[in-house]
């Protein structure tokens, strides 16, 4: 009699530039495998290790961020090798889709909430990277769910904070333009109320990353961090 694998992939769930999903199981736990892509531009022993580190990276601040209070997915194993994290796999919904469905008064509270993770992070000198709506998971219980920290960094500037707020501005813009201004809105509330109230962060922090965020719009366009002088 044949036995079930303990750990398996079963399916593909997305592909993207940088890595590919599978959904399997990892023991008698429902999983994503999240193993990043090889780049056959570079050579093969920097293109493991690169890969490799940015692996250990992202499931690293996963752990962290987790004891923050803020909702990831739990990291089960890292497979280093292989570039390779299993993690918890989070039933639900992206919050794009169900932005254009939810009454003011939910997205008001999920905006809020975003708002407040965001400043658990930057508080503790975390940088998503990667704020969208796309990375973002309600559950059936009306939970919600950071996801992807592949971009993740570690930083306490107020540019590279404010550089996550300006990002997930203009991901609304783009995607929910009908209602951004009450997405933003109550985001900025949710962000400010939180760094404001922790102990250790001043408030004449927030609002220089408030006053340093609407320099960055007047650039008029977005500047790469590498590009910067």
């Amino acid at each position: 009699m044949n036995q079930e694998p303990m750990i398996s992939k079963e399916k593909v769930i997305q592909k993207g530039a940088e890595a590919t999903l599978y959904y399997g199981h990892w023991f008698d736990r429902e999983v994503i495998f999240k193993q990043r892509i090889s780049k056959k531009y570079r050579i093969k022993e920097i293109d493991k290790r690169i890969r490799a580190i940015r692996t250990l990276n992202e499931a690293r601040a996963l752990i962290k961020v987790k004891n923050y209070g803020i909702n990831v997915p739990i990291v089960y194993e890292i497979d280093y090798s292989n570039s390779t994290i299993i993690m918890s796999h989070i039933t639900g919904d992206k919050l794009k889709n169900l932005l254009r469905i939810l009454d003011k008064s939910l997205i008001v509270k999920y905006m809020s909430k975003i708002g407040v993770f965001t400043a658990r992070l930057h508080i503790k000198g975390h940088i998503h990277g990667d704020i969208t709506t796309s990375n973002i998971i309600i559950t059936k219980n009306r939970q919600l769910f950071f996801i992807d920290f592949g971009l993740h960094e570690y930083s306490d500037s107020v540019e590279d904070k404010s550089v996550d707020l300006h990002l997930f501005k203009r991901v609304l813009m783009s995607s929910h333009g009908d209602i951004y201004k009450l997405c933003f809105e109550s985001f900025l509330e949710g962000y400010e109320s939180e760094y404001i109230q922790n102990t250790q962060a001043k408030k004449s922090e927030c609002q220089e990353i408030f006053n340093n965020f609407k320099i960055i719009e007047t650039r008029g366009r977005y500047v790469k961090k590498e590009d910067r002088q």
